[in-house]
């Protein structure tokens, strides 16, 4: 009996290079997939992370900006609705305490013994009425007062906090911030008439960024003029008309200080163009 050998190995080989060929566009996709996501970042949504390409993380990152400042503004809309709120109670309060006060004085005003000797019922009820509005009054000044030192403390306390969260953001965009540097600014402002009160209503970080980079601006050129002065350097000064000493303007003179020099000759400019001309 012959045994019949069946060779696999050739068929087994061509079948794993035919998958090898059929898988390969795969991998290769799968590897240039890869290389596209290399620009790709992370985004946090609802508490989970997720990878994404540069056009949906702005998109995600505009709807989070959107989604802020619409809660921002419902919050200042609520805010201003409570506000409006309280401050109806209080004017309707204040206007009920009136009333009170006006009904307590018609009552003070009546002839009590007249009354007493005509109705005695009447008058009885009327001790009892105005009795009652003493109390009531009592009662509802007492709860306007208390009202009133609330919101006193709550608008202090918003204030606090207020300055204390531009505090934090100064210190996290300005090098260096401290209370001293703070009160350094607030000299530097009063020089222009800004009064203290108004400077602690300025909670808006950008304003206070803009008053620190001027002052910063002057001291450096007071430092640079001041060293130039030590090392002898002479000050920069317009240039005058060779042909005319002092720029044909009196009183000129080119050791002035730029300052003085520029004033006396926008005054002379000012003059000569007010002069009637022939």
């Amino acid at each position: 009996m012959t045994d019949e050998v069946v060779d696999e190995g050739p068929g087994e080989s061509v079948d794993l290079a035919e998958e090898v060929i059929e898988e390969a566009p795969e991998a290769e996709a799968e590897t240039e997939a890869d290389d596209d996501r290399s620009d790709w970042s992370e985004i946090e949504v609802d508490g989970e992370v997720w990878l994404a390409p540069p056009a949906l993380k702005s998109a995600f990152l505009r709807q989070a900006d959107y989604t802020r400042k619409t809660q921002e503004l419902a919050e200042r809309r609520r805010a201003a609705e409570a506000e409006h709120e309280a401050a109806g109670a209080h004017i309707a309060g204040r206007a009920r305490l009136h009333l009170l006060d006006e009904q307590a004085q018609a009552l003070d005003g009546l002839d009590w013994p007249a009354l007493e000797a005509a109705d005695p019922e009447r008058a009885r009820a009327l001790r009892e009425r105005r009795r009652g509005l003493a109390e009531t009054r009592e009662r509802l000044a007492f709860d306007l007062a208390r009202k009133e030192h609330e919101t006193r403390l709550a608008n202090e306390a918003a204030e606090a906090e207020a300055v204390l969260a531009t505090g934090r953001a100064l210190s996290e965009q300005i090098e260096g911030w401290s209370p001293a540097l703070a009160a350094q600014l607030a000299d530097y402002a009063r020089n222009f008439g800004v009064e203290a009160d108004e400077l602690r209503q300025i909670n808006d970080p950008r304003l206070w960024r803009i008053l620190h980079r001027a002052h910063l601006g002057e001291t450096l050129a007071r430092r640079l003029a001041e060293a130039d002065r030590r090392a002898g350097r002479p000050t920069v000064r317009p240039a005058a008309d060779p042909g005319r000493p002092g720029g044909g303007v009196p009183g000129l003179d080119d050791r002035m200080e730029t300052a003085d020099w520029m004033r006396r000759r926008n005054a002379a400019t000012l003059r000569e163009h007010r002069r009637p001309r022939p």
